[in-house]
């Protein structure tokens, strides 16, 4: 019943003849449901490239140096420590150059900000747990050793008061290049020995 009823009250009614859109128009239509996926698109395309770019330039060290002192040092000295122990190394992930990467962990001594040491202490025990840095740049082994038990017990001292000690390993777990890292401890040892 209802069907006749709904047939006679819209007998009159035509459907819609559909519009031709001019290309202009339908590129404004398509752009109007489309911008926020174009633009998401771009975004993720961007970033994709932004992380690639940096994987691909990303520079990887043959050796790492941490220095553990009251004080950072300034750039020139992390700078000379790095070109000094980049002279005497060899190219051990097959790049081409000898890169020397120095990790400073200052305890901040004298009065320093409670909350930087900290900070530099955390950093510290990351670089520790995660067998980074084979050579320690540090102002007191002894107290050093005392805390951490990592290091070998022939460090030697190299010049303004801080020593110089490699580290220890008690697990599978090393540095990346440890035949390489005796290698280099060796030759500094003979330097200071000579």
């Amino acid at each position: 019943m209802a069907s006749e009823y709904l047939r006679w009250k819209y007998r009159d009614v035509q459907p819609e003849t559909p519009v031709e859109l001019t290309k202009k128009q339908r590129r404004q239509n398509w752009w109007h449901y489309h911008k926020w996926h174009v633009g998401l698109g771009i975004a993720a395309l961007a970033a994709a490239g932004n992380l690639t770019w940096h994987a691909l330039t990303q520079v990887h060290p043959d050796y790492q140096i941490a220095y553990v002192g009251a004080c950072p040092l300034s750039k020139e000295g992390a700078a000379a420590w790095e070109e000094c122990l980049s002279a005497l190394g060899t190219d051990c992930n097959g790049d081409g150059r000898v890169v020397v990467q120095l990790n400073q962990y200052p305890t901040g001594g004298n009065g320093g900000d409670p909350m930087y040491a900290a900070a530099s202490n955390v950093k510290l025990m990351a670089d520790l747990d995660s067998c980074e840095s084979y050579f320690f740049l540090l102002e007191d082994p002894e107290g050093f050793q005392a805390d951490y038990q990592v290091l070998q017990g022939d460090w030697f001292p190299v010049e303004n008061g801080l020593f110089l000690a490699r580290r220890e390993f008690w697990e599978d777990r090393t540095v990346q290049y440890m035949d390489e890292c005796g290698a280099l401890w060796a030759e500094l040892s003979e330097e200071v020995i000579s």
